[in-house]
């Protein structure tokens, strides 16, 4: 059976694992999301099974809008009637043979950290204090009941691009009174959070039942010590294997379970209690770093289950 991969171009872990592919003389299909992509599916009274595909969709989506239309003025509107034809080829391929079909579209489009954790609370991990509001009292409230809070995108970072120049935010940051004071009586929808002190970050990256845990050493420096993600390029974090309790694990494993997540990349926190915070998961998350940084040879190991 051929393997579909579904990514996009520049993503190093979809070249890794097409060398190991290669080697394994595993025939494949790349797609990526830049360029178009036929596609035909039948749905008819004499059907009587899900199409025998296997696929590995590492990131992105399909792109089944033709190039000589990219340009169109309804650009928007062919992407929403795009998105549901996505959504349910992966829901007819995955039905009832789930292990053909790695990764995702749709719980990509529905990650939500704030469901997230919500879940995880369920499950037995620790989470940090979460306020989601549009209340400027609520949120003085949750500053004096927590001291130091931060904020961050509730999914989308923001970006805005002028013709000469753009703007974006710096991910997680502290939140300060004078920030606060400078708000109106109600504000636009927004997540809040304790601030967790760290011990140091851990990333874990999960692929069917196998999990591949590191340590980030982000305390050292003052640019990632709130959040390893406003990354040093030129002093990067000290990265290192890391071997998660089995206690925490199972809890990890429980949630994956529930999402019914094949694979994906794992954000959480160890305090110097050495206690462990839960942030989120996403489902397309990268760690071509945490398998080079480890030498774990994590897309060896995805290119032998899927030759």
């Amino acid at each position: 059976m051929s393997v579909e991969i579904i990514t996009e171009s520049n993503d190093k872990v979809t070249n890794n694992v097409i060398e190991y592919l290669i080697a394994n003389n595993t025939s494949f299909i790349r797609k990526n999301n830049e360029f178009f992509s036929g596609f035909t599916m039948l749905l008819d009274n004499t059907s009587k099974s899900s199409p025998k595909t296997r696929v590995w969709h590492r990131r992105a989506k399909r792109n089944l809008i033709p190039k000589q239309i990219q340009a169109s003025p309804f650009l928007f509107y062919l992407k929403r009637e795009e998105d549901p034809v996505n959504k349910a080829i992966e829901k007819i391929i995955t039905e009832g043979c789930t292990n053909d079909y790695i990764g995702g579209y749709n719980e990509e489009e529905q990650h939500n950290k704030i469901y997230d954790l919500y879940l995880a609370k369920r499950y037995g991990l620790t989470i940090p204090n979460t306020l989601i509001t549009t209340s400027k009292n609520e949120l003085l409230k949750f500053k004096k009941q927590n001291k130091v809070i931060i904020t961050k995108a509730i999914k989308y970072p923001f970006f805005y691009k002028y013709p000469s120049e753009y703007f974006n935010c710096n991910g997680t940051f502290i939140v300060q009174q004078k920030d606060i004071n400078k708000l109106n009586n109600y504000f636009f929808v927004s997540i809040f959070q304790s601030y967790i002190e760290k011990k140091y970050e851990v990333r874990v990256f999960f692929y069917k039942n196998r999990y591949y845990p590191m340590a980030i050493i982000s305390q050292n420096d003052d640019k990632t010590k709130i959040d390893f993600r406003n990354y040093n390029i030129e002093r990067p974090n000290r990265c290192l294997p890391f071997h998660m309790p089995d206690s925490e694990l199972n809890k990890l494993k429980e949630l994956m379970i529930y999402k019914k997540l094949s694979s994906g990349s794992i954000d959480l926190i160890v305090t110097p209690d050495n206690n462990f915070v839960f942030l989120e998961v996403n489902p397309q998350g990268q760690f071509h770093w945490l398998s080079e940084s480890c030498n774990y040879y994590i897309e060896m190991d995805i290119a032998n289950d899927l030759s």
